[in-house]
């Protein structure tokens, strides 16, 4: 029917405009690069670039991607760095793989914790957990494309006073929640949003909702021009 023509004309305007601004013919898949080998966390970047550019296939490349930070980020700015860590090494990591090919895009997953309060008595003692999304693509020096990011932070959400006062004492938030909860490698399935709102929010939806979020440069790029990028980029 008619909306269903516009609806294809729309995303295929989209997925053109994706292709000039990350440099591919859009005839091929777009190539991402996962900082992560944790199904949920790849899992959800498959998931949400299936969504936003539907008529592209893709080619998804898991890897492991140091992070640079602690192996426990304790606040906002530290949890974004390592989001950002993570895409450029996987960036790196498929040009290896890849005899010093580029991906199209890269992307970086940091779950961290934060204090809460914030100057709010009523939240002392409140600390909340959540993760970053960092989505790059590289850089082009041979079209005088620079490198252009996209990022997204998911919703928060408070972690019970057990689990927050092992986290101070120097352990990681999964593992904190495998002890308080009796589980083991939670993290690599539903994790702690799984458990606390007792699977009523999806941790691989909790992820791709933010992947999502994070490609908008990408997908209006109208509205977000890359650097260097021209009419006919």
């Amino acid at each position: 029917d008619l909306a269903a023509m516009a609806s294809d004309e729309t995303r295929g305007s989209a997925d053109d405009a994706v292709a000039r601004l990350a440099g591919t013919s859009g005839d091929g898949a777009l190539t991402v690069a996962v900082g992560s080998t944790n199904p949920v966390k790849s899992g959800a970047v498959q998931a949400a670039f299936g969504r936003v550019f539907e008529a592209r296939a893709l080619d998804v490349f898991r890897c492991k991607a140091a992070s640079g930070v602690s192996d426990q980020p304790m606040d906002d700015v530290e949890t974004r760095r390592g989001a950002i860590t993570r895409a450029r090494n996987a960036a790196a990591a498929y040009s290896d793989a890849h005899d010093g090919k580029l991906p199209d895009f890269a992307v970086g997953l940091e779950g961290g914790v934060c204090e809460d309060s914030d100057g709010f008595p009523e939240a002392a003692g409140n600390m909340v957990c959540y993760a970053w999304m960092a989505v790059l693509s590289p850089a082009q020096p041979d079209r005088g494309l620079e490198e252009h990011w996209g990022f997204a932070r998911t919703a928060s959400m408070p972690i019970p006073p057990e689990v927050a006062e092992l986290i101070r004492g120097g352990m990681e938030l999964g593992y904190a929640d495998d002890r308080v909860f009796g589980r083991t490698d939670s993290k690599e399935t539903d994790g702690a949003v799984g458990l606390l709102t007792k699977g009523l929010i999806d941790r691989t939806a909790y992820y791709e909702h933010a992947v999502i979020l994070a490609l908008v440069p990408f997908s209006n790029p109208e509205h977000f021009p890359r650097r260097g990028a021209t009419a006919e980029a």
